[in-house]
């Protein structure tokens, strides 16, 4: 039985994540529904939004490290994990709006964000549509456009990964889109491509906080990720790790999101 399955067939029961109760729920959309996990606590919450073709499994290695205290939000993509189906015109603004539903159902008021890749895009997003309610934004290897890689780490997404690592990766793809058509996974694979973050990264006051990989060589002018050099922006480099990081070394990545938390 898949993860996803069994979350659902629990959904009134608290799951075994990170050694802390998650509870499933979704919200409806007009297809069909967004599935997500929360997770009581005190103080300001974060909400965590897997990459592309990954569900929340992408953040069990994650939440062990972190504040045992802290509230946590983790809402899968349409068509990810728990939520389906595939969205058939899918955007990052469209996501961001799946997110914010799901913060408003659970009366989030005020709240950080985070994700890795696309989810990193739609936390940005998020901030963007709702900067008074975001007290800050982690984006792990979230592109600012579809530019920015090509451009930083040409040929150079997973070129850490050892052969083992790759596989069980590659193997948690094909499981998130086991009844996924080719057709919609082209279509999801290119939505993250029409969205922009440079005039947010440029404008917003929202503390912002950028995790990469410096694929174990030099790492790229800020330029070349389309990420300004402002005040409110924190870079944060993991050595010896590509786009996987969160995979590669989830105990570094979760230390540079609790610090950034305890500011």
């Amino acid at each position: 039985m898949t993860r996803a399955a069994l979350s659902l067939m629990l959904s009134a029961c608290a799951l075994f994540a990170g050694g802390a109760g998650f509870v499933r729920k979704q919200i409806p959309t007009a297809e069909g529904h967004v599935s997500y996990e929360v997770r009581g606590g005190s103080g300001p919450g974060l909400i965590l939004i897997p990459g592309s073709f990954h569900d929340n499994r992408e953040w069990d290695a994650i939440v062990p490290h972190l504040d045992a205290d802290i509230p946590l939000l983790l809402v899968e993509l349409r068509g990810h994990g728990g939520s389906w189906p595939p969205p058939a015109n899918g955007s990052i603004e469209q996501f961001a709006s799946d997110v914010i539903r799901v913060a408003n159902k659970e009366r989030w008021r005020k709240f950080y964000i985070g994700g890795h890749s696309i989810g990193g895009m739609v936390a940005l997003e998020v901030a963007r549509v709702e900067p008074r309610r975001v007290r800050g934004v982690l984006s792990v290897e979230g592109w600012t456009n579809a530019d920015a890689p090509r451009e930083a780490f040409p040929g150079k997404m997973s070129n850490t990964l050892t052969p083992e690592l790759k596989d069980a990766i590659d193997a948690e793809r094909q499981a998130v889109t086991a009844k996924w058509t080719e057709e919609q996974k082209r279509a999801f694979g290119t939505c993250w491509r029409r969205w922009d973050g440079q005039e947010f990264l440029k404008t917003t006051n929202v503390p912002i906080l950028e995790i990469y990989g410096d694929r174990g060589e030099a790492k790229p002018a800020l330029a070349l990720l389309r990420i300004p050099e402002r005040a409110n922006i924190r870079m944060r480099w993991i050595a010896g790790v590509s786009h996987w990081l969160t995979h590669e070394k989830p105990a570094e990545v979760a230390a540079a999101m609790s610090e950034f938390l305890n500011r």
